[in-house]
């Protein structure tokens, strides 16, 4: 399912979201951040996190009639803005060139720039968040900013290693990817009902569309480029162990996780050891058997909402889920 679906039903409080954007991020007369900012803007993704923010108020009561002046969309806006700080210093550790086809700020500039701008979008949301003073707000953006950073640290622990279990790659995702998504749908709950029961509802609806978000898309980094839209293997290349291969490693000998094992560990991965890995992937079910994980998460998310009131806005929540199983 395309966000594109969900923005068209949101149409009147999206305009809402994107003006409380350009107001948050445009505000400088620095050259350089105003040149970022461009950027940004040229290169911006399908704003995902304050779209099911939106979309999980409504599906609790929130109205599309909303002034423009709700503290709602000042909240939405620092999400999309942390997101983006935190993908300006994730293209930083990745050393990334691109991202979405165009450019990264630490390839147009260099990585003091783009460490830099991420902090000032940091500010950004800390600004607008202190603007709003919801105590309840303020305690989960800050919490989840902290499970975030945990997340990057611990996946930089365990950076090229190979022996990790599920128990680890389940936690670096969940902090890393799931409470941010989960964050968003709590908020846009929180500004739309009191009923403690639809908040957690919605934030674990949020929490499994994460896991399952980001297990769909290590998936897909081991199907062909004209699959995925994305380069085969880079997560092998960067030497990160995720799902399929922790799965694949699991379901074969000893003899064959150790070779296997060796390869990846050793000197940088070319295309040979890289086509090796795959293979070995595939013939031992590690694509199938994590497939299997992504349904369960799945099948939970909108298992979640099952206590929501039934309304259109929660049949998109769960249009959106089950268009993840689409790989």
């Amino acid at each position: 399912m395309e966000l594109s679906e969900i923005e068209k039903t949101l149409t009147p409080i999206i305009t809402h979201f994107q003006a409380a954007y350009s107001e948050l991020t445009d505000s400088s007369e620095i050259k350089i951040i105003e040149e970022i900012a461009h950027h940004l803007l040229a290169r911006q993704g399908k704003h995902l996190r304050p779209t099911v923010m939106l979309l999980s108020a409504c599906c609790c009561g929130f109205p599309l009639t909303a002034k423009s002046d709700n503290p709602i969309f000042k909240i939405a806006a620092a999400i999309e803005a942390l997101h983006n700080s935190t993908l300006l210093h994730d293209d930083v550790i990745d050393r990334a060139e691109m991202r979405r086809g165009i450019e990264t700020i630490n390839k147009l500039y260099n990585n003091k720039v783009a460490v830099l701008a991420g902090d000032f979008y940091l500010a950004k949301v800390m600004k607008a968040v202190n603007e709003v003073d919801n105590k309840t707000i303020t305690a989960i953006i800050n919490n989840t900013v902290i499970d975030m950073s945990e997340g990057e640290l611990l996946q930089q622990q365990y950076n090229s290693r190979f022996d990790i279990d599920e128990s680890i790659y389940f936690e670096i995702i969940r902090k890393k990817t799931a409470v941010f998504i989960a964050l968003s749908c709590q908020a846009g709950a929180i500004f739309s009902t009191t009923d403690d029961n639809k908040i957690k509802a919605v934030r674990q609806f949020g929490e499994d569309l994460g896991m399952a978000f980001q297990i769909r898309d290590d998936i897909l980094d081991y199907m062909p480029s004209s699959r995925s839209g994305k380069p085969q293997g880079n997560d092998l290349v960067e030497k990160r162990c995720t799902l399929p291969l922790i799965l694949a490693l699991r379901n074969c000998g000893t003899n064959d996780r150790n070779d296997i094992v060796e390869m990846l560990s050793n000197d940088e991965i070319d295309t040979k050891k890289m086509d090796k890995a795959i293979a070995f992937v595939v013939e031992k079910e590690g694509l199938l058997l994590a497939t299997r994980v992504l349904t369960k998460y799945i099948d939970s998310a909108i298992a979640s909402l099952e206590t929501l009131p039934d309304n259109k806005y929660r049949h998109l929540l769960q249009e959106l889920a089950l268009s993840l199983k689409e790989i």
